[in-house]
């Protein structure tokens, strides 16, 4: 036998097993391929329609591979309402907008004396250091831009702390699920923030909040060492945990459940260089486990007022499904997943503080008191107050700007991408945020004196009080979850109800693609080796 009929044999044996899967496979269509006694054209139309069927059928699974792959999260109202005693109370950080004192420090002369030249040449420069540090905490136009540059941590804070108000000559009074406390520094804490010392309200100890080990030893920014008893931001409270804990939960909705305070502002002591023609008080709604940042998220108290706060929590879970994705197709990491140098709790808070503080550092030599920071990062003072606004506008910008892509140069859109990288501040899978709505009215505390006949104490005839409520205004919320649009069985049903649609396709069918590729040859093959043996005579073999 020739070459020729050799490979005609070949292609003969390759068309009939072909013709053979055809005939008796259970796709559709394919079998009027195979068989014999069908025309060409026929042939042609089950060919054309199967290959179309093939073409519309790939085409929609992949969609449902782009959905499945792009988007696979999907964010739902839980199918239960959360009472409001399941989660911790808000941390209520109040800060005031008297930063100096005038009876300490009065602010306005040191300014206008700093700026006039004969007087600045006669000062002390322990005076001119003390204004420097000071003007840090006013607003950023009133710092001189040719004081120092950096500072140590140790020194800023003590001249701050100096000239600030204390606990005693800011709140008058307050009260926690309608009981009132004779002494405020049982619920009350002394932080340090963006804006100097302010007092704060059912936040973590501060060795539950920072990582102590990585932090600079100068001074401490938090002065509470009470500590989580069975809370964490993932799990919630443990199961049994009493309704007197810490960090404090909620035990109902309304103003007797709870916390008020009564806070004072001496008229006398007022200063309007400093921050401003505002007086009165900021006021933060925030995370336990997350730093307050006055100068970003807050609301107003003003003097003489009575500010009422209603909160409604806002919280997003993540299903346990999830856990397998990557944080980036998730869009959120959980409690063990994201490392901050300063933070032990992940929140996007926390990590857009953390990475404030490290592009500071790399833009000015030098970080803000108030941000968490390492023991060989100088502190900012006067001279670098223009920088640090720069930095946190920048880092703003271009992180916007690497995102679209949108008119910046190469060397620039590295930088860009480079911050992006190394921030990645994307949500916590368990958050929690408290919205606010806010009401007022005049307060005068001297009235009710009056109302009773009775003399207003002299102490407080040069006062003017601001007392606020904050409390839960309903008894239970509806709950945000995260979870799978798509799970790993969906998917392969969405998948399998195409292929079924178009084309009969089963599991099976992929397993008879598998027979017929692999077991059915070698199968042919041995019986035709077994034939050509015994065909063969004796004496060939």
């Amino acid at each position: 036998m020739n070459s020729k009929q050799n490979g005609r044999r070949k292609r003969n044996i390759i068309k009939e097993y072909i013709a053979d899967y055809m005939t008796n496979s259970n796709l559709h269509g394919l079998k009027y391929i195979g068989e014999k006694e069908r025309t060409y054209i026929e042939k042609i139309f089950w060919m054309s329609v199967f290959i179309v069927c093939v073409v519309l059928c790939a085409g929609l699974i992949r969609k449902v591979w782009i959905k499945w792959h792009d988007t696979p999260v999907i964010v739902t109202f839980a199918e239960n309402p959360t009472p409001v005693w399941q989660i911790p109370y808000p941390a209520v950080t109040i800060c005031t907008e008297t930063k100096t004192p005038q009876t300490k420090y009065n602010f306005t002369e040191f300014y206008h004396l700093y700026h006039g030249e004969n007087a600045y040449n006669n000062s002390r420069q322990d005076e001119r250091n003390l204004f420097e540090d000071v003007s840090t905490v006013c607003d950023s136009g009133v710092a001189p831009p040719n004081g120092r540059k950096v500072v140590n941590g140790s020194e800023i804070i003590n001249n701050i702390r100096e000239v600030s108000l204390n606990m005693s000559e800011t709140v008058f009074g307050c009260k926690w699920q309608d009981i009132p406390r004779p002494n405020c520094s049982e619920l009350l804490s002394p932080i340090i923030t963006e804006e100097g010392i302010c007092y704060t309200f059912n936040i973590l100890a501060d060795d539950e909040l920072f990582r102590i080990e990585n932090l600079n030893t100068d001074y401490s920014y938090l002065e509470q060492n009470r500590k989580a008893e069975s809370w964490n931001l993932d799990d919630g409270y443990a199961h049994g945990t009493p309704v007197e804990t810490y960090p404090h939960r909620g035990s109902g909705y309304g103003a007797k459940s709870g916390l008020t305070f009564v806070v004072k502002s001496y008229i006398d002591n007022r200063d309007y260089l400093c921050r401003g023609s505002f007086q009165g008080f900021k006021v933060m709604l925030h995370n336990p486990a997350e730093l307050p940042r006055p100068s970003q998220l807050y609301f107003r108290a003003p003097v003489s007022q009575e500010v009422v706060v209603s909160v409604r929590p806002k919280i997003i879970t993540t299903s346990e499904g999830l856990k397998s994705y990557d944080p980036e197709r998730r869009r959120c990491y959980f409690i063990n997943e994201r490392y901050l140098i300063y933070f032990k709790v992940y929140t996007q808070a926390n990590c857009e503080m953390e990475c404030l503080t490290n592009f500071t550092y790399n833009m000015c030599g030098c970080v803000h008191f108030g941000m968490p920071h390492s023991q060989n990062m100088p502190v900012c003072s006067a001279g670098s107050m223009s920088c640090l606004k720069k930095a946190q506008m920048e880092l703003t910008s271009t992180e916007l700007r690497a995102a679209m892509d949108y008119n910046i140069d190469r060397e620039e859109l590295n930088r860009a991408r480079e911050i992006a990288q190394q921030c990645k501040c994307l949500p916590a899978c368990t958050s929690i945020q408290y919205e606010a709505e806010t009401s007022q009215a005049v307060f005068d505390w001297t009235a009710l004196f009056r109302a009773y006949n009775f003399s207003p104490p002299l102490d407080l005839l040069n006062v003017s009080g601001t007392r606020i409520f904050v409390y839960f205004k309903e008894p239970q919320f509806i709950t945000n979850r995260r979870s799978e649009i798509y799970g790993l069985t969906d998917f392969l049903a969405n998948c399998g109800g195409l292929l079924g649609l178009f084309m009969g396709f089963s599991f099976m069918s992929l397993v008879e693609i598998f027979y017929f590729l692999t077991l059915r040859p070698c199968c042919l093959l041995r019986r035709r080796q077994n034939q050509r043996t015994l065909e063969c005579p004796k004496g060939e073999i």
